[in-house]
């Protein structure tokens, strides 16, 4: 009985000496070696898309931020990052589970390090993708309403990632998330 209350000391000594060692990593974006991050900040977003328009869907501001894992780490020109392309995947927020496909889009921007970005007008669906189900079920000549929940508008999230590479050849990526009312 003494050698297990000894034994069960001694291990829970070593899980609190454990413990209380320091962390090794301040990165909360991830353990990976690139020195740092996307932000992504949607403004002037319309809360409502009329799929029958006839145009994409666009916002007119997004702007985009590189951010230094490390505030103390040097800089230079090669952790400036070039925008590659970013994916848009879609969610329901409503009850339905069929959602607009997913789309890519090339992204053609740079973003300086430590600095911004603002992208204009860039597209987040393109006008086909308007027309796809479970969208297509809002024209009047298919019933007007979406069938999984009997509503004439679908509510849906868009998380898009951007992604990128530093001027030094470092995969970067950011992610932002916006909410969307599609309507006839």
């Amino acid at each position: 009985m003494i050698k297990t209350s000894m034994r069960f000391a001694a291990a829970f000594a070593l899980v609190l000496a454990f413990l209380a060692l320091p962390g090794c990593s301040t990165n909360n974006q991830g353990d990976d070696a690139v020195p740092l991050y996307l932000t992504v900040d949607f403004t002037l977003l319309p809360a409502v898309k009329h799929v029958s328009d006839g145009s994409l869907l666009q916002f007119s501001t997004v702007t985009i931020k590189s951010v230094m894992k490390s505030p103390t780490a040097a800089t230079s020109s090669m952790l400036d990052t070039r925008l590659d392309d970013y994916v848009i995947v879609w969610s329901r927020l409503d009850q339905g589970t069929k959602v607009p496909k997913t789309e890519t889009f090339a992204g053609n921007v740079m973003i300086p390090v430590g600095g911004t970005s603002t992208l204009s007008n860039y597209p987040f669906m393109s006008i086909s993708a308007l027309s796809l189900s479970p969208l297509d079920q809002l024209f009047p000549y298919n019933g007007g309403i979406d069938r999984e929940t009997g509503s004439s508008e679908i509510r849906c999230a868009g998380t898009v990632t951007f992604r990128g590479h530093t001027m030094a050849g470092q995969p970067v990526q950011g992610t932002g998330t916006f909410g969307m009312a599609f309507l006839y």
